[in-house]
């Protein structure tokens, strides 16, 4: 068994009817999935809880993090609240965070402006995103023949709608367009339920938390390899067997 954490970076309410300035700051929609075996869970969690211990960060008591609270990846990323006062251990939080070698990335980016302009009916990225991420994520489970749990972020904004889209995900398969004349629906067969959760108790969902706001601002910052915290993602995402690249598997760009 495995479970999938899922949570997103760069939603924009009202979509499609967005200006243009909300696309120049939010230019990128992005959803992130962290897989980890069941019997890997506690070692994870334990290695998390025992180096930000380490760091001595006193604002935070680390005891309670994924029990009630958590460490926001945006404030890490931007040096917000009590980072400005620890700007030396960002990169070292990001580090503990997302450099686990049992541990299987996935990220999909929506590209707003494009699927705008290229689309005259363009689906929504939250739903487009989340659809992408979960056949890659149903192609490694049946690759492994090994069931899945797929824990997602709540977003109290679209919770209700994000319940039935991924039901009928559940029941109907994904619908894949192969032309105009054609089209199947992608069984999601591996995955067995989904459960919505807040980041603030599950260390799961903040691993997932960090690496799509750090796959967001590292797409933002021109694709920049040396952006902090990518290293910690690229080299951890999803490669079939018999693929030399991350690039359509681990990693999806639409359009």
């Amino acid at each position: 068994m495995y479970l999938i954490f899922v949570d997103e970076a760069g939603y924009t309410p009202g979509w499609p009817d967005v200006n243009l300035r909300t696309l120049i700051e939010q230019p990128v929609y992005v959803v992130s999935g962290v897989v980890i075996k069941e019997n890997s869970i506690k070692s994870v969690y334990d290695s998390i809880i025992k180096k930000l211990e380490q760091l001595n960060i006193t604002e935070i008591d680390i005891s309670k993090l994924g029990k009630g609270e958590e460490i926001k990846a945006k404030e890490v990323d931007r040096g917000d609240g009590i980072w400005r006062h620890y700007s030396d251990l960002r990169n070292e939080v990001r580090k503990i965070y997302m450099d686990h070698d049992n541990v299987i990335y996935f990220a999909v980016c929506i590209d707003k402006k494009k699927l705008i302009t290229q689309y005259t009916e363009p689906e929504n990225p939250e739903y487009l995103g989340l659809r992408y991420l979960l056949e890659r994520v149903q192609g490694l489970l049946k690759e492994q023949n090994e069931l899945g749990l797929i824990v997602i972020d709540l977003n109290t904004q679209i919770e209700q709608d994000q319940r039935k889209f991924v039901s009928e995900l559940l029941i109907e398969g994904s619908q894949v367009i192969l032309s105009k004349f054609l089209e199947l629906r992608f069984q999601l067969a591996n995955i067995i339920e989904f459960y919505f959760c807040d980041s603030k108790y599950s260390l799961g969902l903040q691993i997932a938390d960090f690496v799509a706001r750090h796959t967001y601002s590292w797409w933002k910052n021109g694709k920049d390899p040396n952006y902090p915290g990518w290293c910690y993602i690229e080299k951890r995402l999803y490669k079939p067997p018999t693929k030399t690249s991350y690039i359509g598997w681990g990693y999806k760009e639409f359009p």
